[in-house]
């Protein structure tokens, strides 16, 4: 090995050239010789030992004209991520759109710390922040005087 020249950086091994095309060609073999086998069986058992997952279907529907069928997993009553229908279940005939980054980003959305969880009423002058809670029912008699 050399010492590098710039100070702090220590020190660089040096190869050649015919080690480099060695270390390249061993790197491009790898794929033919390491298989997967192991990693699927890991996988088979993780996928088992997970809680029970419910799909349900939904479109995304807020700030998106889109409509894009998208698929929330819900374990134990959180969604806990969100995809899209698979290539295979795709129907010729009709053509459906497949979920975008936002539609994919619902589960963010949905559980978002400043996501309103119940009626607000303003009770400051408008832009001062100023709110506080109603029930649903005082809600919709507002809204509906």
């Amino acid at each position: 090995m050399k010492k590098n020249k710039n100070q702090g950086e220590g020190f660089i091994p040096e190869i050649s050239r015919r080690h480099f095309i060695q270390a390249g060609s061993a790197l491009a073999a790898l794929p033919l010789v390491v298989t997967t086998r192991n990693v699927q069986a890991q996988d088979a058992a993780a996928t088992r030992a997970a809680p029970e997952e419910k799909v349900v279907q939904t479109c995304s529907t807020f700030d998106c004209g889109g409509k894009c069928d998208i698929r929330a997993h819900i374990s134990e009553g959180v969604v806990t991520r969100i995809s899209t229908r698979p290539d295979n279940a795709l129907d010729p005939q009709m053509p459906v759109m497949r979920a975008c980054v936002r539609g994919r980003a619902y589960r963010k959305f949905v559980y978002h710390p400043d996501r309103l969880k119940y009626p607000m009423k303003r009770t400051g002058k408008r832009g001062e922040g100023k709110f506080e809670r109603i029930t649903w029912d005082e809600a919709t008699t507002l809204i509906a005087n």
